[in-house]
C-alpha cells in the first residue's frame, strides 16, 4: 500500500463501493491494506468501516461512536480533500527528517487530532496523517497534511531525543530564528518558560489580542503548544506588559545560566526553570523592565538568580529558601 499508486487504487474501489461523496473520521494504510472510516452518505449519522486488501473491498462494518468522533460533522473530514497520490513522497520525506536508522513505516493514520472546542471535546482539532516509522534501534514519528507535505517530526522517543538540551546557545538561535520567521521580530510575547529539553511562550491571538496561544519549541522545532483552543485563557496584564520578540536576544540565556552557576555555586546544577517576563517593578514603582529569572537544581540544593535584561543587573538571589539579595521594590 506504500508504494506506487496503490493507495489511490484502493481509495477508488471504496468509492466505487459507496458510490457517492463521503466524509471520513479516520484512514489507517499498513503495509498490505488500507481501512477507512467512512460517514454514510445516505444516513450521515452512521458510521461504516471499508476495508481494502488485496484488490478487494470487504462490505460494509458499523463502527460504535466514542468521544473522538461522537459529533460526525465537526469530526468529519472530506475524503476528496486529501492527496493520496502523494502517499510515497509522505513516506520518503517522513523516512528522511526523522531519520532513524533502518527506519521503516509501519502504519499511516489520518484523523483529526483532539481538541476542545467551546463545550466541546473530541477530534475536533486540525486533520492530518500521523506517520509511524520503526527503526531497529528506536522509533519516530512525522506529521503531514491532507496535501501530502510534512509539517513536523517527533523524534522525542529517539536518543538524539534523550541528549537534547534546548538551553544552548545553538538551540537558543534557532528557537529565536524560528519564532522570528513565524511571528516577525516586532510581534509581542507575553512570557517565556524554559526548561531543559524544551522552552514555551505565549502571544495574543490575531482575532482577540486579550487571549492567548501557547506554542513550544524542542527538538521537534517550533509547533502550537499542547491541544488547540485548549490552553487559550484570557491575558492578566496587571503589573505586566507585552514586549518584542526582537527585544530579547534568546542566546544570551545561556550565559545567564552559566552566571547563575558561579553566583550560586551550583557549578553541577541543571535548569529547573528559566522565565521570562516584562513586568513592573513595584506596587508603586511604574517602572517596567524586563526580568530573566534563572532557577537551578544541584542534588538537594536549589537556588535562583534573577536579572534585569537591560543591562544584566541582579535583581534577586535566592539559594535553599534564604535570600542573598532582595531588590527594593517599593
Amino acid at each position: 500500500m506504500f508504494e506506487g499508486n496503490n493507495a489511490e487504487k484502493a481509495i477508488a474501489e471504496i468509492k466505487n463501493k459507496i458510490g457517492k461523496p463521503f466524509n471520513i473520521t479516520e484512514i489507517v494504510i499498513e503495509k498490505s491494506e488500507l481501512r477507512v472510516h467512512a460517514q454514510d452518505p445516505n444516513n450521515p449519522k452512521n458510521l461504516d468501516e471499508y476495508k481494502y486488501v488485496g484488490g478487494f473491498v470487504s462490505a460494509p462494518n458499523p463502527v460504535k461512536l466514542n468521544a473522538m468522533n461522537d459529533k460526525l460533522e465537526q469530526s468529519s473530514f472530506p475524503l476528496d480533500e486529501i492527496n493520496f497520490a502523494a502517499v510515497p513522497q509522505i513516506i520518503a520525506d517522513a523516512l528522511k527528517q526523522t531519520a532513524v536508522e533502518g527506519g521503516q513505516v509501519k502504519k499511516m493514520t489520518f484523523q483529526r487530532g483532539f481538541a476542545i472546542v467551546g463545550n466541546s471535546a473530541g477530534g475536533l482539532g486540525t486533520a492530518r496523517w500521523n506517520i509511524e516509522v520503526v527503526g531497529t534501534r528506536e522509533n519516530a514519528s512525522a506529521a503531514a497534511n491532507p496535501d501530502g507535505k510534512v509539517v513536523g517530526v517527533n523524534l522525542s522517543q529517539t536518543s538524539r531525543g534523550a541528549d537534547y538540551r534546548a538551553t544552548t546557545k545553538e538551540e537558543l538561535q534557532k528557537a529565536q530564528d524560528a519564532i522570528k520567521k513565524a511571528f516577525g521580530a516586532d510581534s509581542k510575547i507575553y512570557e517565556f518558560s524554559i526548561y531543559e529539553k524544551f522552552l514555551m511562550f505565549s502571544v495574543p491571538t490575531a482575532k482577540n489580542p486579550k487571549i492567548m496561544d501557547g506554542y513550544k519549541f524542542d527538538i521537534n522545532g517550533l509547533a502550537k503548544d499542547g491541544i488547540p483552543d485548549l490552553g487559550r485563557t484570557p491575558m492578566t496584564m496587571t503589573f505586566r506588559e507585552l514586549f518584542a520578540v526582537g527585544d530579547l536576544n534568546l542566546p544570551d540565556i545561556a550565559d545567564y545560566i552559566e552566571k547563575t552557576k558561579k553566583r550560586l555555586e551550583l557549578p553541577n546544577g541543571t535548569v529547573s526553570f528559566i522565565s521570562v517576563q516584562r513586568e513592573q517593578k513595584g506596587v508603586y514603582n511604574k517602572e517596567f523592565r524586563t526580568i530573566i529569572k534563572v532557577s537551578l537544581q544541584s542534588g538537594t540544593d536549589e537556588g535562583s538568580v534573577s536579572y534585569n535584561n537591560q543591562g544584566g543587573a541582579e535583581t534577586t538571589v535566592s539559594k535553599n529558601g534564604e535570600y542573598i539579595l532582595k531588590e527594593d521594590t517599593l
